[in-house]
């Protein structure tokens, strides 16, 4: 079931965010979507906070070698004090160094159907 906020939460939300909660807070908090925040808070014109890195390039290494010596992510992240999800973006970024789940040009599969 869909929940539907009120004027009162929309209008809390809005000064929670901008006392410093984060949208998954207020996802949670509120029991919706992080998308439905968003959404209220671009309505009403409160400006997105921008995004920091959480991560030093130099973690990003640790916790990709960690990753590679067969701990989970999320005990990685857990011993980054990281989101696992913020992790897995991390090791996505393309200036991250190559770490779990990314190949590079030597080791791609080859199709035996096309070749090379």
């Amino acid at each position: 079931m869909q929940r539907r906020l009120s004027a009162a939460d929309i209008a809390d939300i809005c000064a929670s965010y901008i006392g410093g909660s984060s949208i998954d807070e207020l996802a949670r908090s509120y029991a919706v979507n992080r998308t439905t925040i968003i959404t209220h808070l671009g309505q009403r014109g409160v400006p997105r906070r921008r995004v920091v890195r959480k991560m030093t390039e130099v973690q990003v290494a640790e916790a990709a070698a960690r990753y590679r010596e067969g701990h989970s992510l999320a005990a990685v992240a857990d011993q980054f004090n990281v989101d696992a999800r913020t992790l897995g973006r991390e090791f996505r970024r393309p200036e991250s160094p190559p770490g779990p789940g990314r190949r590079g040009p030597t080791d791609r599969q080859i199709s035996p159907l096309t070749g090379p």
